[in-house]
Parts: structure tokens; C-alpha cells; sequence
């Protein structure tokens, strides 16, 4: 069977601000000359993945670097915490509190009034506490979409069909994108209304899952691929001790989308079809005329998968509202992070390791400092 050439990915989770841990990353990506043949991503993910995929590969850093520039606002002056260091939970609060009052400039505004009309009937894409039509704008500006349609990279954003429930995945090479399809794949309700789409609404991929991986897997069982995971959900950070802590391991744990078991599900899948690839070669030319038996030889292949999974680490004083903390030090300290981590990856590259025959699948996660 003929070999296709490796495709490498990029698979982007949700998150809101910890995406700036994602974009970090990819500048360690692109610092070490790694290219990308698709970008897969939801919500934050989908924001950054159409900036790298919707831009010349000379574009896409400076442009990942505008849109955060643009979303974060100033930070809590120190010396009051160097003087009074009872503060700091205010000084926590009040990083969070600006987005939630103000909104995020190129981003969200509130939406006067809806918080006390929770039973009021309105338009469909009005249904949310902050209008994002500003977005809109912002992605105009910062992504090259006749580039995003050109599919020189394949991207995909994934949403949820609100009629039906279901995932929706609107990809470059399938149809023409829009603001508006990012959009949609950010739509976190209730904060975010619906966003409609040929008079379809569409709600945030995260609701039916928040790593978009699924897609990836299955392309995968046809080619060979290398696969760059960024997640920004630690399902194994410490046992709350306080219920800040409690509501921030919950949507750890919710938002991680149950990853590891995925992986190892599919680890089992890649592992079978390859040895029904090498049983193959032991029936013989004759049996594998039967339709039957060359119905199930069908399922084999010898496909290689490498998931290199980078899993951000917690802040020291990170809270459970760490995805709206779009303060300039803390998105800076992300971005640090990301870059940090994935220069390590790359200097390892334990992807090129060699591997035994029977091995279909190997994920590479990186070893805490």
C-alpha cells in the first residue's frame, strides 16, 4: 500500500484568555520551523487556529500577536500588594471584573439590561449577557480570509448545531468561511448569544467537546500523521482545599473533554489496524479474493499517529476564572509559558524515536520540570 507523505496538525481546545498559552506555543512551533498542513480548533482554539491558517506563514505571528495585544487590558498597579498583601484576592477579582463589567475590546460589550430580562423574547443571535459583534471586525482585520479560502492550510472550526445538538464542523476545504463561523464556534452561552448562520444558529464547539481531536483520529487511520494537541484543561491538577479551588478543578475536568481516555481508546484502534495490516500478508493471494475476508483486511492499515500533547500548568494564583483574566501580565505570563514549554518539546522530539512494528499510535506528553 502506498504511503502518504506526514501531515502534521494542530489541534486547538477552548479556553477564552488561556488561549494566549496556546499562541506561545505556536511561536515555539514556528521558532523551531514546524509547519502546519491543518488546523483544527474550538472556541479560543478556532480564534487561533484561523489566524495561523488565514494568514502567509510571515503573517501569522505578528498577527497572533495583534490580537492579543488588542484583547488585553491594563493590570492591577503592585505596589498597593507590596504594601497591603491582604489584597490580593481583590487584586484577583479585579482582573476578572473588568471583562465581566466592561467587556473585552475587540471581543465582547455588554448587552444592557439582559441580566434582568431573563424571561424577555428576543431576537435569536441577541440571546446572551454580551454582544460580540465586535469580533466580527477584529477577525476581519487579522485574517486573510480569500488566503482561508485558497486552502494553502485546512482549517476547521468546530460549533454546535443548537437544533439538533449535534456537532457541526464548517472546514476551508468544504465550504467557504466567514467571521462568522469562527464566531460561531465561540458562541459560549450563556454569555455569548447564538450565532446564525444561513438561519441556522450555532452555540461554542465546547458544549459537545472541547478537544477537537475526534476529527483528527479518524483522518488519521489513512495517514500518517504527527498531531501538535495544546490543551488548556490540567484534569489532574491537586484536590481543592477551598471552594475556589472546587469550582476551578470542575471545569478543569469538564473542559479537558475526557482526552486521555480518547487517545487510549483510539491508541487500541491504530494498534489493531495495524496488525490486521500484517496478518494480511499471511493470507494467502487466492483467500484474499473472498469478499468477506477482503471486507475485514479493509479495516487494516499501517498508518503511524504521533500526538504530541502539551497540557498548560495552573498559575500560582490562578482562580476558577482564569479563562476571563484577560489582564496584560497574566496573558503575557501564558504566552511565556507556551513558548517555554513547547521549546522543550521541540528540543526532545521524542516523535522521531523508533518504535516497534506493532505500534499504531504514541502520545508524547512532556515531563514537568
Amino acid at each position: 500500500m502506498a504511503r502518504k507523505k506526514l501531515q502534521t496538525v494542530l489541534v486547538l481546545q477552548g479556553g477564552g484568555a488561556l488561549g494566549a498559552y496556546q499562541a506561545g506555543a505556536v511561536q515555539g512551533l514556528l521558532d523551531h520551523g514546524v509547519d502546519f498542513d491543518w488546523v483544527v480548533g474550538t472556541s479560543i482554539g478556532a480564534i487561533n487556529g484561523a489566524i495561523i491558517a488565514g494568514n502567509p506563514p510571515e503573517h501569522r505571528l505578528p498577527r497572533l500577536k495583534a490580537f492579543w495585544d488588542q484583547v488585553g487590558h491594563a493590570d492591577v498597579p503592585m505596589f498597593p500588594l507590596q504594601v497591603f498583601p491582604w489584597l490580593a484576592p481583590l487584586a484577583g477579582m479585579s482582573r476578572v471584573m473588568g471583562p465581566l463589567l466592561n467587556g473585552v475590546p475587540g471581543f465582547f460589550s455588554p448587552r444592557p439590561g439582559s441580566l434582568f430580562n431573563l424571561n424577555g423574547m428576543m431576537p435569536t443571535h441577541e440571546v446572551g449577557f454580551y454582544d460580540t459583534s465586535a469580533l466580527e471586525g477584529t477577525l476581519n482585520a487579522l485574517v486573510d480570509f480569500e488566503y482561508l479560502a485558497e486552502a494553502h492550510v485546512r482549517y476547521c472550526a468546530c460549533a454546535v448545531h443548537i437544533p439538533n445538538g449535534e456537532l457541526a464542523v464548517f472546514d476551508n476545504t468544504q465550504i467557504e468561511l466567514t467571521p462568522k463561523h469562527i464566531m460561531a464556534s465561540g458562541a459560549l452561552p450563556p454569555g455569548f448569544p447564538p450565532v446564525v448562520i444561513d438561519n441556522e444558529a450555532y452555540w461554542d464547539g465546547g458544549i459537545y467537546s472541547n478537544t477537537p481531536l475526534e476529527l483528527v483520529l479518524t483522518d488519521a487511520r489513512k495517514n500518517d500523521t504527527l498531531c501538535f494537541m495544546i490543551d488548556l484543561w490540567d484534569p489532574t491538577e491537586r484536590t481543592p482545599g477551598t471552594i475556589n479551588e472546587a469550582i476551578s478543578r470542575h471545569k478543569d475536568i469538564t473542559y479537558a473533554s475526557r482526552s486521555k481516555e480518547n487517545l487510549n481508546a483510539h491508541r487500541k484502534l491504530q494498534d489493531m489496524r495495524r496488525a490486521i495490516r500484517r496478518l494480511a500478508k499471511l493470507v494467502p493471494a487466492a483467500k484474499q479474493k473472498d469478499p468477506n475476508i477482503k471486507r475485514l483486511l479493509a479495516m487494516g492499515n499501517d498508518a503511524s499517529v504521533d500526538i504530541v500533547r502539551l497540557i498548560m500548568k495552573a498559575l500560582p494564583d490562578d482562580s476558577h476564572s482564569k479563562d476571563i483574566d484577560f489582564s496584560r501580565g497574566t496573558l503575557s505570563a501564558r504566552w511565556a509559558a507556551g513558548l517555554h514549554d513547547m521549546g522543550r518539546v521541540c528540543e526532545n522530539k521524542s516523535w522521531l524515536n523508533p518504535r516497534a512494528d506493532h505500534v499504531g499510535l504514541v502520545v508524547h506528553e512532556l515531563v514537568q520540570e
